[in-house]
């Protein structure tokens, strides 16, 4: 105990914001992790994209049950390097968390408190890798020359690759197939359809023009896009038949509902207006009305860059940058009652994820 004591006292100095929860649990504990620092064991790790070219990505943990922020690069004190640039995305799966580094071309596979587990090198034949989604302990990359990439996620070696169309950004699986959006940068407007199983070809869904994201809700699939004249579509993908809906420039969702911002900029006055609002996939039914209450005034003109929902409570996390300075991170209530904000941290973030 004495031991621990001035251990504590002596990792003090690295901890700036003061406060975080001790685990109560006595089957997890940081320190026995690796960790160089105490965490609680409600832990959510921010993906800091950084600036290009800038090796400035990084993680920031938070302590998702008090807000409380550790306001160092998470990824630099566990692991004494930086992380890479740029940070692209970030998932967790069995307790561990995997980020893709675009430009650095790298998969970094972390344990449950940011140490170093493996890192990959993605072949610059297969281009830069984007995001990732994991399905029986595989990870599959959209990469830039235009494949899915699958890697083993124990070790993240290389397995095999899939022809899927230009510039594939965002992935995801569902019912053992794997859906990716084929950008092209305003040159494609397809969604690549693979077998998991087979890994083999790929078959195609005509959308948008310039299709980015893509989620599923309630066992429904929708895709957003830049569109062909960047008014952001998007709608439903239902029996090889594409479906618009309205327009969002972001979004994220829990449960049966899918929350989304369309974020409209008047490039001579530069000055942006969000319109947030919902959609029930269940029921197919759209609210036009903002689902946030009392939200900051800034939120309504600050540039939105990401969304993400706690999967444990719902509550609701949406990210702005100005791609200069630190962003900030607003939390609200799974209702849309303001929680508080807080900054990330870091440049441009862009996805949190959720361990306890």
């Amino acid at each position: 105990m004495k031991f621990r004591k001035l251990m504590l006292g002596a990792l003090s100095a690295l901890m700036i914001t003061a406060g975080f929860t001790a685990c109560d649990d006595d089957d997890w504990d940081a320190i026995k992790e690796g960790s160089a620092i105490e965490m609680a064991q409600t832990r959510a790790f921010i993906l800091n994209e950084g600036s290009y070219n800038g090796n400035n990505a990084g993680i920031t943990y938070f302590d998702w049950a008090t807000d409380n922020v550790y306001s160092s690069d998470l990824y630099l004190a566990q692991n004494k390097r930086q992380l890479g640039d740029v940070g692209q995305d970030i998932i967790t799966e069995d307790g561990d968390i995997y980020v893709i580094l675009s430009n650095s071309k790298l998969i970094v596979k972390l344990n449950s408190v940011g140490v170093e587990k493996a890192r990959m090198s993605v072949s610059s034949d297969l281009g830069d890798p984007r995001y990732v989604v994991e399905k029986d302990g595989y990870l599959y990359v959209t990469c830039y020359g235009g494949f899915i990439a699958k890697y083993k996620a124990s070790d993240l070696s290389y397995v095999s690759k899939v022809t899927v169309g230009q510039n594939p950004e965002y992935i995801i699986e569902e019912d053992g197939k794997l859906y990716c959006t084929n950008s092209g940068w305003g040159a494609d407007n397809r969604v690549a359809i693979v077998d998991v199983k087979s890994f083999s070809t790929a078959s195609f869904q005509e959308v948008m023009s310039n299709p980015d994201r893509i989620i599923e809700v309630a066992g429904h699939i929708y895709v957003q896009g830049y569109g062909a004249i960047y008014d952001y579509p998007w709608g439903e993908l239902k029996n090889g038949k594409y479906t618009e809906l309205g327009n969002a420039s972001n979004w994220c969702a829990y449960g049966d509902m899918l929350y989304l911002v369309n974020s409209v900029t008047d490039w001579s006055t530069y000055t942006t207006t969000n319109t947030f609002y919902s959609y029930n996939a269940k029921t197919g039914s759209l609210n036009n009305s903002s689902f946030l209450k009392n939200a900051p005034s800034e939120l309504a003109t600050s540039s939105v860059y990401g969304m993400t929902t706690n999967p444990k409570n719902g509550d609701i996390y949406i990210m702005t940058s100005d791609y200069v300075n630190n962003g900030n991170i607003y939390h609200f209530k799974n209702d849309g009652t303001f929680v508080t904000k807080f900054a990330s941290t870091g440049i441009s973030p862009r996805k949190i994820v959720f361990l306890n």
